[in-house]
């Protein structure tokens, strides 16, 4: 394995103080000068790796999701083949345990919800993801129909979990997560016979499957 350079440590000794900070203490009470002062490191290099606080939230959703990712494809190893749609599903399925079953996590995701700290990072990877569904299923949707379903899918989705969080809907967790993932099969026009085939699968697949090795931040 390469030896990490200086500036590659510094760099990880600060996002991994941010993380524990965002954990223990939430987004919006965590400040610029808190992580350089927990990172031991100068303003002046911590704004060098990291902007802004929204930076760290890129990159923190972006090593989540590959984790999840870099996982399924372990567990689907021998597993039947599965489209662009069911591996969302799946994937979804692990996405919203993680964010939303411990309350320490759970705050910080619903706080940078309320600020669409998240918006730039995930209308990006979902734009990615739905192109998938439309080749998949044949869908007949033209592109400025799905930039308005992109759009519409994330409101609704954002909405949902800050509804979520302050209790307002209250089902379990893997309740939730079908919920949100159904409502874009619809948004998008995916057969329901095949959202409830899915659904059904995606639900036995993440009982039977550990996942615990995933984590948003500590």
């Amino acid at each position: 394995m390469r030896k990490m350079t200086k500036g590659e440590m510094t760099k990880e000794r600060i996002y991994t103080s941010a993380k524990k900070l965002f954990y223990n203490h939430g987004y919006n009470a965590t400040t610029i000068q808190q992580i350089a002062n927990d990172s031991a490191t100068t303003l002046g290099s911590m704004t060098y790796h990291f902007a802004t606080k929204d930076t760290f939230v890129a990159k923190i959703f972006d090593d989540y999701l590959s984790a999840i990712d870099e996982s399924l494809k372990e567990k689907l190893i021998g597993y039947k083949p599965i489209n662009a749609f069911e591996k969302h599903f799946y994937l979804t399925m692990v996405w919203y345990h993680y964010l939303l079953s411990d309350p320490h996590v759970k705050n910080f995701y619903y706080e940078i919800s309320k600020n669409d700290s998240l918006y730039p990072f995930l209308h990006g990877k979902m734009g990615e993801i739905y192109h998938d569904f439309v080749i998949d299923y044949n869908l007949r949707i033209r592109p400025i129909e799905f930039d308005a379903l992109l759009i519409a899918d994330f409101g609704a989705r954002r909405e949902l979990t800050r509804a979520f969080c302050e209790s307002r809907i209250k089902m379990p967790v893997e309740d939730f997560s079908i919920l949100i993932i159904t409502n874009t099969a619809r948004c998008w026009g995916i057969p329901q016979k095949s959202i409830y085939r899915v659904s059904y699968e995606a639900l036995l697949f993440f009982r039977d499957h550990d996942f615990s090795e995933i984590k948003l931040l500590i």
